[in-house]
């Protein structure tokens, strides 16, 4: 999962002892979520492919647990690598299977290619499709009796994701990371779930948890709640806000999307008052908590609305704010998509973008480059592209070679609001 701008970290907050030696049975987990929603996706490889230090942490503590051999399911849970899925299948008993459930779509995809002839015959589950499946229902159905994951960086995303595993039953849930992001708060996050949370030995730099015994009474699922307040065609509004999970920025509104609302709420304004033609098609490509998306659905209500995204946290919150916000009507739509692949060619008079810009902690400018492409796939010739990033980063060039002429619309010390016209 990727970071979409350089927004202060939120969540609470830990420090690490680094001093700990590796061995230690005390693990701890972090509480540094760089942004609500900011997973930590596989460290890079030791060699040429096959599992990393953080995999195979994780498979020795599951063997050790006596679950990967056992009779039963084991869930696989975000497997950005497919080293855990691919171990699971190779050691599992002559009457397992694995179910490998992930939030990205894309991620969803590929496993799927990997592993097709495991899936054929029987041996693997990869749930989704036009819609994602969530956690909690595919525990609940499977029954799993180990779960195997990486542990995320925000802790509202590793409690969701701790919460919906737990409706398995009795299950087992090893979860790994690198020591430098553990810290004992995500001891607490496990332990207001499990009976049990204890540490594994330490391998190198990479430790896992062994989380046992799901309490009698569950938590409910966790789905945060906020408000945004801004003008709708002239009116002051206040949004309701939903976030389940990982999503980006949780129930709150981030600063960048506020900036691009604000400056397309005085274009629409001016835009009644002219010729101009009708908006009959608008798209929130990268949805996350709906903010956008319920923008347009109370904005535009004769135009058909789509909330799009990869993340199906992103999804659910999506739908969950549309819905609080009475905006969840028969041509407003959401979709778990790559890109925008199911969308037709030159079909949108306007798509708003506010993108990932980092992975992890680096700037990464491809993350940005395919939804562009996306995006002037999608627009018809004269629709328009409104785009948000970070001020210190320069992307005029790259959307106007992209998509077409670009205006800027508005800007502050943090963020830049540009405009392009599809050509």
């Amino acid at each position: 999962m990727t970071q979409k701008h350089d927004e202060a970290p939120s969540g609470a907050s830990g420090t690490t002892d680094a001093s700990r030696p590796d061995d230690s049975g005390a693990a701890e987990l972090s509480t540094r979520a760089d942004a609500p929603g900011i997973t930590e996706i596989a460290s890079p490889a030791d060699g040429p492919g096959g599992p990393d230090q953080t995999d195979r942490v994780i498979l020795r503590t599951a063997g050790e647990e006596g679950g990967l051999d056992r009779p039963g399911t084991v869930l696989v849970v975000d497997d950005v690598t497919g080293e855990l899925t691919a171990a699971a299948l190779d050691r599992r008993g002559s009457d397992g299977a694995v179910v490998s459930w992930s939030v990205s779509h894309a991620t969803t995809l590929a496993l799927r290619a990997r592993f097709s002839e495991e899936i054929t015959a029987g041996h693997l589950e990869i749930p989704g499709g036009d819609q994602p499946a969530s956690l909690a229902e595919i525990a609940a159905a499977s029954r799993p009796h180990l779960a195997l994951m990486r542990l995320p960086k925000a802790l509202a995303d590793l409690e969701h994701r701790t919460v919906e595993i737990s409706r398995a039953g009795q299950v087992t849930l090893v979860a790994g990371g690198r020591v430098k992001h553990m810290t004992r708060t995500q001891n607490v996050v496990l332990g207001g779930v499990f009976a049990e949370v204890r540490g594994s030995r330490g391998l190198g730099k990479s430790r896992a948890l062994v989380a046992a015994a799901p309490r009698e009474e569950l938590p409910p699922l966790p789905v945060g709640h906020g408000t945004a307040h801004l003008a709708v065609r002239g009116t002051t509004s206040t949004l309701q806000l939903c976030g389940i999970g990982g999503v980006f920025s949780g129930a709150t509104a981030d600063a960048g999307s506020l900036l691009l609302l604000e400056a397309l709420e005085r274009h629409l304004v001016d835009r009644t008052e002219t010729v101009a033609a009708p908006i009959a098609r608008a798209i929130d490509l990268g949805s996350g908590n709906g903010l956008l998306t319920a923008y347009l659905a109370a904005a535009l209500p004769t135009a058909h609305v789509l909330g799009s995204d990869d993340d199906a946290d992103a999804v659910a919150s999506t739908r969950a704010t549309l819905d609080a916000n009475g905006l969840d009507r028969e041509d407003t739509e959401v979709t778990w998509d790559d890109s925008l692949f199911r969308v037709a060619d030159r079909s949108a008079d306007l798509l708003l973008l506010n993108p990932p810009f980092h992975d992890g902690t680096a700037v990464d400018a491809t993350l940005v480059q395919g939804l562009l492409d996306a995006a002037a796939r999608v627009l018809r010739p004269g629709g328009e592209l409104w785009f948000v990033h970070n001020s210190h980063l320069r992307y005029r060039t790259e959307v106007e070679h992209r998509v077409g002429p670009v205006r800027q619309r508005a800007r502050d010390r943090r963020f830049t609001v540009l405009s392009a016209e599809r050509v």
